[in-house]
């Protein structure tokens, strides 16, 4: 039986599904995406590994040596972008592992931070955040920990944009399912913030606002972040996966048997998460569809 904790609406979105584990094992798992072949690529980001787990449950390395590999997602040429927490760049790479590059490593000149995690809007900009886990005080060359667009289709140095620069440690990004509202986890704040989001991608700084902010028993802020296509946030923090309704009100904490650290939403529906736990994988049934990345393939 799958737990809810303060429970006020989220056991009628589990119904009985169960908190089925698909491995352990590993180091420190992140940034799950689930591809069109049933498959579920992940990073243990400590490791340096990428993995795969097929649909047989079988686990295969994909990738070795990756640099703290974390969030990944599909560009719009059907590559897989993915932030580097000790490689300090954003790179992309063939789905099978081959053809690595970097993409982006710099702002104005100035080396990134460590970008933790990244999404799509469906018109080909990429998002991702830049807080300063992988890299000690004295090496940075930014003393502000930022989100930033990638535009894959601009000649550098214009390809990187910062577009807000007042986060302590930006991590977990999604956008509402009308793509008209970026939420941004700040791990060390223990809230989530909007922004709406302008036709050309920047963001209204006048616009930012706390929407969820996260009280958990025990130390663990927001890392992962995805939405719904009701447009529910389903957020990783300590104790399990908390989700809410757009307006910010609790709806339950599917709980987990560690601390997650993110999750995607798997199958061509969009209606199993997929979450990592730790050092292990786990997936749940919902009764509702999520959001998948907008350049999922199709086959």
């Amino acid at each position: 039986m799958t737990t809810i904790l303060r429970d006020a609406g989220l056991s009628r979105l589990v119904g009985d599904s169960p908190l089925e584990r698909l491995g352990g094992g590993f180091t420190f798992t992140e940034g799950p995406l689930w591809r069109p072949d049933g498959s579920i690529l992940f990073q243990d980001m400590k490791a340096h590994r990428t993995w795969r787990i097929d649909p047989d449950g079988a686990a295969r390395i994909v990738r070795e040596q990756t640099r703290g590999a974390n969030g990944q997602t599909f560009a719009g040429d059907g590559r897989i972008v993915f932030c580097e927490q000790d490689g300090r760049r954003v790179s992309r790479m063939d789905p099978d592992g081959s053809r690595v590059e970097t993409v982006a490593e710099d702002w104005s000149g100035r080396r990134l931070n460590s970008p933790n995690d990244i999404v799509a809007r469906s018109d080909g900009l990429l998002y991702f955040s830049d807080p300063p886990y992988g890299v000690q005080p004295a090496d940075r060359s930014l003393h502000f920990q930022g989100v930033y667009i990638l535009d894959l289709a601009a000649d550098s140095p214009g390809r990187t944009r910062l577009v807000a620069d007042d986060f302590e440690k930006p991590n977990g990004l999604a956008f509402s399912p009308d793509e008209k509202t970026l939420y941004v986890c700040d791990t060390a704040r223990y809230h989530v913030r909007a922004f709406d989001v302008r036709a050309d991608g920047t963001l209204r700084a006048a616009s930012s606002r706390v929407v969820v902010r996260l009280d958990p028993d025990h130390p663990g802020g927001p890392d992962g972040l995805k939405v719904d296509r009701e447009g529910r946030l389903y957020v990783a923090v300590a104790q399990g996966v908390w989700v809410f309704e757009p307006s910010g009100a609790l709806l339950g904490i599917l709980a987990t048997p560690k601390r997650p650290s993110n999750l995607a939403w798997c199958g061509r529906d969009g209606a199993t998460l997929a979450l990592t736990v730790v050092d292990e994988v786990y997936r749940i049934r919902l009764a509702v569809e999520g959001v998948l990345p907008p350049f999922t393939p199709t086959s």
